[in-house]
């Protein structure tokens, strides 16, 4: 019972033209075997010929060409649903995964555009709770950043000239 319940489901969520088609054939097949038992044709041509001033056989034609263009119609129109749905689901995951990103983008630039408090004397920041903490121990708890220390080449020349001057002239170098 539940296999049959669970390939009921599978029918039922993603309806198919095949599906569709096969109904109809179906239904089809059992119309005629019907009519063929009960010989309901020649009832109906006898009913024709009786009335045969109303031009009833073009209705019938009609009719039947009808039903086969709605049904041709009905299939086509079923593909394009199809298409606009898997169209739709595609966009929808897209957008679970794109507004999560976002989101965070959003909170990264409305950090980033904060106003940051540094002391002008010992470079110091301070915190959203009032604390003044070392710049280096800011950016690494506010932007989960690791910093590597290094000089920049200014600096190393204000620092190490000295040396350097007292080493130039053991090398026999002269001084700079």
């Amino acid at each position: 019972m539940t296999a049959k319940l669970n390939m009921w489901e599978k029918m039922s969520r993603k309806p198919r033209p095949l599906k569709d088609l096969a109904v109809i054939a179906f239904l089809s097949v059992t119309v005629f075997a019907v009519s063929a038992t009960f010989d309901v044709f020649s009832k109906i041509l006898t009913w024709l010929y009786r009335h045969d001033t109303w031009q009833l056989d073009e209705l019938f034609t009609v009719s039947f060409f009808l039903m086969f263009a709605i049904a041709l119609y009905a299939w086509r129109r079923h593909k394009e649903i199809v298409t606009q749905i898997q169209r739709r689901e595609k966009a929808e995951t897209e957008k679970a995964e794109l507004v999560p990103r976002l989101e965070s983008a959003l909170a990264d630039v409305s950090t980033l555009t904060k106003l940051l408090p540094i002391c002008a004397s010992c470079k110091k920041v301070r915190d959203d709770r009032g604390y003044w903490s070392q710049v280096e121990v800011y950016i690494e708890t506010h932007f989960h950043t690791r910093l590597d220390d290094g000089i920049c080449p200014d600096c190393a020349r204000k620092l190490y000239s000295s040396r350097l001057e007292k080493k130039s002239p053991k090398d026999g170098q002269p001084s700079s």
